[in-house]
């Protein structure tokens, strides 16, 4: 397998393009690897996007984008794994090179979501789930949530506000991220008044809605050579499913993680306090979920540790960056790079060697993990 590096990135903010359409987000984020004279020629596009057939009815995004770009003839692909698609889309990208198909793959996310109100754009996002045994029955990913935070609270005898302490941090992050969504700090009591989206999930336990784009250019090392830019490189990358909740023998357990990490960790031996850390809180239970599969807290002992932690979601999280569905796993893999490299991304650096990037749909239907590397 040949080394897979990231060439370039970009994003743009999230939030609410009322007077864009999907095509000009892309073109924006697009708009800066083209300033910076990353990359000559480009082999292969490959677009992540979760609603477009539904919200934006439109099918074949990929080669839509590539003719509007104006990157015809390269070859186009459209990438969908539910919430972890940027990072699937990614996974291909990386395959593309590595097998020596390509040199250069331009991956692009993409979310518009604000075409339709808010309970039309829940409607759709619940079809990550299985239609005919859930979402047909209203079930949808904030009440699985609920669900085990219900469970998370009663096993291990921890009362509501102590589970505040992740969307509090998450907001403090975001203030310094310039390209994040819900730029504001919140506390206790903001957290626990806010609107009840399922008991005992609130408003502010959760990611909020917008649109955004990100993309990342992947090369092999006949790119790199050709580039000025500061390059990282793609150090592995893996991913894994799971039973649906409803067939789990502990839904405190989100095992697709644990196998994907578990493959990931025997070939690297990371140090994950060394590491940046990139991981998906969709809703705040989850994070602390994610925090024990990992091994960084003991079970039950997360929200503990949370106010520790200086390497993990510097960025603001899905839960205060946002989590353009499609697009989020891209824009993850964006952060980190830049957080990595010698000019940071806004007031954002941190000094280490690798990052760590997990994406998943649901409650860990699937699970993606990406390890990224600077280049030594």
């Amino acid at each position: 397998m040949r080394n897979v590096y990231i060439v370039s990135a970009s994003m743009i903010k999230v939030d609410r393009y009322f007077n864009k359409s999907y095509k000009e987000l892309v073109l924006d984020a697009l708009t800066k690897i083209l300033d910076e004279g990353s990359v000559e020629h480009i082999d292969y596009t490959v677009v992540s996007t979760l609603l477009s057939d539904s919200i934006l009815h439109q099918l074949d995004l990929s080669t839509v984008l590539t003719q509007y770009l104006g990157l015809n003839p390269i070859p186009s692909f459209r990438v969908e794994t539910g919430e972890s698609s940027g990072l699937a889309a990614i996974e291909l990208g990386f395959s593309l090179i590595a097998s020596g198909k390509a040199d250069s793959v331009l991956v692009v996310g993409v979310e518009k979501l604000t075409e339709y109100p808010t309970n039309i754009i829940n409607e759709n996002y619940s079809r990550i789930l299985d239609y005919e045994i859930e979402t047909i029955r209203n079930i949808s990913p904030p009440d699985y949530a609920a669900l085990i935070m219900k469970e998370y609270m009663k096993r291990y005898k921890i009362k509501r506000e102590e589970l505040t302490i992740w969307p509090i941090k998450m907001h403090d992050n975001a203030l310094r991220n310039p390209h994040a969504q819900l730029r504001f700090r919140v506390d206790v009591d903001k957290v626990l008044n806010s609107i009840t989206i399922a008991e005992p999930i609130k408003l502010l336990d959760t990611f909020p809605i917008g649109d955004g784009s990100a993309i990342i250019l992947l090369g092999s090392e006949r790119v790199l050579r050709r580039s000025n830019s500061e390059c990282m490189k793609v150090t592995y990358i893996t991913s894994s499913t799971s039973q649906p909740i409803y067939l789990r023998d502990d839904i405190l357990e989100f095992t697709a993680l644990r196998k994907a990490f578990k493959t990931l960790y025997e070939g690297s031996r990371l140090d994950l306090e060394e590491t940046l850390l990139e991981i998906h809180d969709s809703y705040s239970i989850y994070a602390y979920l994610i925090l024990e599969e990992l091994g960084i807290a003991p079970r039950g002992k997360a929200p503990n540790i949370v106010d520790e932690l200086g390497n993990v979601n510097l960025s603001g999280g899905l839960k205060a960056r946002g989590h353009p569905f499609g697009a989020t796993g891209i824009y993850q893999v964006a952060e980190a790079y830049s957080i990595l490299s010698d000019k940071g991304l806004g007031e954002l650096k941190y000094n280490g060697r690798y990052g760590l990037i997990h994406s998943m749909s649901g409650p860990d239907y699937n699970s993606r993990l990406c390890l990224i590397e600077k280049v030594m």
